[in-house]
């Protein structure tokens, strides 16, 4: 077996360690960082698809939705 990389694997505790406090900590400001706009980019409501290209073209648009709506809030910041 070889073994390929060094990262650290922490255990769900009921009292974390500091060290998996600190990786909780850098990625939710990541998250954070990543996400100026709090949207899926998906309106509310159910929906229904007749094939799964429908659903994954759906899904694709709101994904491009909300890519785009992170860029704009970005650019408005900064």
């Amino acid at each position: 077996m070889r073994i390929v990389g060094s990262r650290k694997q922490y255990r769900i505790a009921a009292r974390p360690t500091g060290g998996a406090l600190k990786a909780a900590a850098a990625l939710r400001d990541v998250a954070l960082a990543l996400a100026a706009v709090p949207t899926t980019g998906v309106p509310a409501g159910v929906y229904r698809f007749a094939t799964h290209a429908e659903a994954n073209a759906h899904a694709e648009a709101a994904q491009a939705r909300a890519i785009a709506a992170n860029l704009r809030a970005r650019q408005s910041r900064g």
